[in-house]
């Protein structure tokens, strides 16, 4: 038990140093100025992080996948559809309601909380019910990606041609993005595992995969159709100003202070211990409603369920504590120095710190523990990693050169995700399901809390401007990137991947080929 906490502590700090390496090394060689409050504050703020996401995965392991494993084994045997409809509709609805990234993403939205919060959870809950039965039936998950997007983009194009609302297209594709997070996806994966080993027939380890990523596609529908409806429409985008300190002293009743108003309810803000709580509880109740009339699980199962997800408590507040209160302001810091540098540093410095902000997301670590785990091996963890590095390095580039040049998300999302659905049919359905998985796990609370504040303070500085709805349109949508070139990556990984086995196979004809031609034969 020991060396698992201590493995997981040391993977945590060196998924999460990297970035605050960037970040010291933007400040050392002029960049990105920061204080010495700053640096402080970001010491701290990462040393939590650390054994947060540690304590996080540890107890994620123990209770979030556990609950969805249980629960998909169970759904996948109940002979009444209705009962499988309800309670996948209400985990999906009830657990996104209080997904973390999508409480930090509705702050910094000019709508309602309530009335957002609730679209984007109806569409997750939809789609969660669609993804199970689709395994149940065993239908192609290809076709079915096919036409749900076929219907995404269609509703694009009718919200495109309204001057009003179509400024406000880079945001709906975030809240696709960051609807599957921290909280979410270790149990949405957990429970298509559940279903589909039970339901899943001889392809289970390939239908196991891909209810992430069908999950994402339901808010991106609902958020269009609110937009559409909505009679008052979004509210000007407002950028709050930065704390300046003294740069020659450390200002720790500021540190604090913000880390106590971050954990704490303060204001409108709930606070993360809240947040956190609203994230998990409604797992517990609906699975214990469950669990007591279907599954009856022994007294000693329960107790290590509700053990890990306290652990799984206490890490992921801890995160977002940290994350809330030294990344968002950090990055907005960082993004509003960048933008005096050149272009090309802004873009190259934007690929690295996005190469290595993938590493700090909770979920990824739990789905590509998971992807090993399903796929016997094939997939390495590290090999995984790296793809989904380079993948989301790609969508922070991207982001930065649209933030300087101020054009239309549509030129990055329409062919990417047209290339993406082409890909489908070359590439094996393993591979399909995990890369539409992986673009919706890699938009997660690092996304939006520091990449996100970070491209809006370099279009704050070079706009010159701190308010306005072009903030929707020019600053917003690096989410959407994040989800969508990880698909990409993976996709291009099982093309690799493909290919290396084909030419394997021909190796080794060649060469029984070869060995036949070498025979002698003798004739008497």
């Amino acid at each position: 038990m020991k060396n698992n906490y201590l493995r997981s502590v040391v993977n945590s700090a060196i998924s999460i140093l990297p970035i605050m390496a960037i970040v010291f090394l933007l400040s050392v060689t002029g960049l990105a100025k920061i204080s010495n409050t700053d640096y402080v504050m970001l010491t701290i703020g990462g040393i939590i992080m650390i054994f947060g996401l540690s304590f996080f995965q540890i107890g994620a392991s123990t209770s979030l996948i556990k609950v969805g494993e249980y629960m998909g084994a169970s759904l996948s045997k109940q002979k009444k559809l209705i009962v499988v409809i309800i309670f996948a509709f209400l985990l999906g609805m009830l657990i996104t309601c209080a997904e973390p990234s999508i409480l930090i993403m509705s702050k910094q939205a000019g709508i309602n909380p309530v009335l957002l919060i609730g679209s984007i959870a109806a569409g997750v809950g939809v789609f969660v019910v669609v993804g199970i039965l689709r395994i149940i039936f065993r239908k192609s998950l290809n076709l079915w990606y096919l036409a749900f997007y076929l219907i995404v983009f269609m509703l694009i194009c009718l919200l495109q041609a309204d001057p009003k609302n179509h400024p406000f297209l880079p945001f709906i594709f975030d809240a696709g993005g960051v609807t599957t997070g921290s909280a979410t996806v270790p149990f949405i994966l957990a429970l298509g595992a559940g279903v589909a080993l039970t339901r899943g027939g001889g392809k289970s380890r390939d239908s196991s995969f891909g209810l992430v990523g069908l999950a994402s596609i339901g808010p991106i529908i609902t958020m269009v159709i609110l937009i559409m409806f909505s009679p008052t429409g979004f509210a000007d985008y407002v950028v709050e100003p930065s704390a300046v300190f003294d740069p020659n002293t450390v200002n720790m009743s500021y540190i604090g202070s913000q880390l106590l108003n971050t954990l704490l309810p303060h204001g409108q803000s709930l606070g993360s211990i809240v947040e956190v709580l609203m994230a998990l509880a409604p797992i517990l109740i609906i699975f214990f409603i469950y669990e007591a009339i279907y599954i009856k699980l022994s007294y000693k199962k329960v107790l290590g369920l509700l053990n890990g997800f306290f652990v799984s408590f206490i890490g992921l507040t801890m995160f977002l504590t940290a994350v809330g209160s030294t990344m968002s302001p950090i990055g907005l810091k960082v993004g509003e120095a960048l933008a005096s540098s050149q272009d090309w540093v802004i873009i190259i410095i934007a690929f690295v710190i996005g190469m290595v902000t993938i590493l700090c997301e909770p979920a990824v670590h739990v789905l590509t523990t998971q992807i090993e785990e399903m796929s016997d091996g094939e997939l390495k963890k590290r090999t995984v990693l790296l793809t989904l590095s380079i993948g989301v390095g790609v969508a922070i580039c991207l982001a930065a050169i649209r933030a300087l040049y101020k054009f239309s998300i549509m030129y990055y999302i329409i062919p990417g995700y047209m290339i993406s659905l082409l890909l489908m049919f070359f590439t094996s359905d393993l591979y399909t399901a995990i890369a539409f998985d992986s673009g919706g796990t890699a938009s997660g609370p690092m996304a939006v809390s520091f990449v996100l504040p970070l491209i809006i303070g370099i279009y704050s500085v070079r706009e010159n401007t701190t308010q306005g709805v072009a903030f929707y349109n020019d600053a917003f949508g690096v989410v959407a990137l994040v989800a969508l070139t990880p698909i990409l990556a993976i996709q291009i990984l099982g093309l690799v991947s493909k290919f290396k086995n084909v030419y394997a196979l021909h190796l080794v004809k060649e060469q029984i080929h070869d060995e036949r031609n070498n025979e002698i034969i003798h004739f008497s």
